[in-house]
């Protein structure tokens, strides 16, 4: 216990520190776009790239069923042999995927209308090269991107951070040269997003193997019967990632189709202003997954117990901090942004009350994921995509709640994981 204990703490300091000088460049990333492109183009950029952010959502929960099953195959030197299958087979299970997806999203972009669709005010020929340069980058990153899984396996997981804020660090450097020796379009931010994170991925994934030479990818190591040992966990991962996909991620596309780009562009920029929450709470979580695995696998459940009240008592404070960042939120979205901007109150106030239902709920999903209980979670997260469109539209459409009724819609349904995961988990943890 003191060694996971060790291993939380070491990764929890590392994690949050890399995380934080990250989320400062996001924030000085942002005015820079906002000033450079303008309100509505950063709109149309932020719409874009969270489409294209749901291929990473979009993986058949591969990466989780890595992550679990890496975790428990490392626990024996042993199963080193399993561990390298594990990596070969989740790569080629990837690539296949991707192969699926460019496919698709290439005749998406071909054949429809994609500015009239998203109500782009920008050339047609213009979106389809945007679209299908992002589309590049996305599919790149999506396999590529698998080195976080490996890391978080053996319990590393502030090294995923620390690619993350170099990433950060390049992106806002390049553009900030973009920006004053050239005239930044859409398509070069396209381009500068991409190949910066392309090459994170590269320099990490070459890190890990070179200093972990147990562990290695070899095409013989790719096993068809390792398939269905990650896709037992994995389709489970994956419904839940796909509804989780329909709760979070549809909410720039509902903006912008319903309100417009400017919308999606207040909507973006106070989501960001509470994001260092989440960014804390994952700093915590993150390490927590493996652990909780390792734990539960070696019975060491009073440590697990443990830990779960003390991030509960993490609530009170993350309660009071929030309250105070909506009370002071105009006055630093109005330094930040430095462009008048219209922010309704009643969005500053719900996006405050998800940040703290998303962050209660997390502390027990983590540990369901990680022991792999996911059943009930499953049920939970289909019940809750379901009902996130429609009441975004109502909210919208006949409440007159603008962009503060999506994130409404969104708050709704993840109070259902508030509410059903903490009730499986004591009740877990008590038998």
């Amino acid at each position: 216990m003191n060694r996971k204990n060790d291993i939380l703490k070491k990764n929890i300091v590392f994690t949050f520190f890399y995380k934080l000088i990250s989320i400062v460049f996001i924030y000085l990333t942002v005015p820079l776009l906002i000033e450079s492109i303008g309100i509505d183009q950063y709109g149309v950029w932020i719409t874009i790239f969270s489409i294209f952010g749901w291929i990473y959502f979009l993986d058949l929960g591969i990466g989780n069923g890595l992550k679990n099953k890496l975790t428990i195959a490392l626990l024996n030197k042993k199963n080193i042999i399993n561990a390298n299958q594990y990596i070969a087979t989740s790569y080629m299970g990837l690539t296949f995927v991707a192969v699926i997806f460019f496919i698709i999203f290439s005749a998406i972009i071909y054949f429809f209308n994609l500015s009239s669709l998203l109500n782009i005010q920008l050339e047609e020929w213009y979106v389809k090269t945007l679209f299908f340069i992002t589309l590049l980058s996305f599919i790149f990153v999506f396999i590529l991107s698998l080195y976080k899984q490996f890391f978080f396996a053996l319990q590393k997981a502030s090294l995923v951070d620390f690619s993350m804020m170099i990433y950060n660090i390049i992106v806002f450097l390049l553009l900030y040269f973009f920006i004053h020796y050239f005239k930044l379009s859409l398509i070069s931010l396209a381009i500068i997003y991409g190949a910066s994170n392309i090459l994170i991925c590269i320099i990490f994934t070459y890190i890990f193997f070179k200093t972990e030479k147990q562990l290695l990818f070899s095409l013989k190591n790719i096993k068809m019967r390792k398939v269905k040992e990650l896709s037992g966990l994995s389709i489970n991962f994956f419904i839940i990632q796909i509804c989780i996909l329909i709760i979070l991620a549809t909410d720039n596309i509902l903006n912008i189709t319903l309100l417009g780009p400017t919308e999606v562009t207040s909507y973006n920029n106070v989501y960001k202003l509470f994001q260092i929450f989440l960014i804390i709470s994952t700093a915590i979580q993150s390490p927590l997954w493996s652990l909780y695995t390792d734990a539960y696998h070696n019975n060491e459940i009073k440590w697990i117990k443990k830990t779960i009240i003390r991030l509960n008592y993490l609530i009170i404070p993350l309660i009071l901090a929030v309250a105070t960042v909506i009370y002071l939120a105009p006055k630093i979205l109005a330094l930040w942004i430095n462009k008048f901007i219209f922010y309704d109150p009643k969005l500053i106030l719900f996006m405050g009350l998800f940040v703290i239902i998303r962050v209660y709920g997390e502390i027990y999903t983590t540990f369901l994921n990680g022991i792999g209980k996911i059943k009930l979670q499953v049920y939970v997260s289909i019940i809750a995509a379901i009902i996130n469109i429609p009441l975004s539209i109502i909210f919208v459409k006949y409440f007159n709640l603008g962009n503060s009724g999506i994130i409404l819609a969104t708050l709704f349904s993840m109070s259902l994981y508030a509410i059903t995961m903490p009730f499986q988990s004591y009740k877990l943890l008590k038998s």
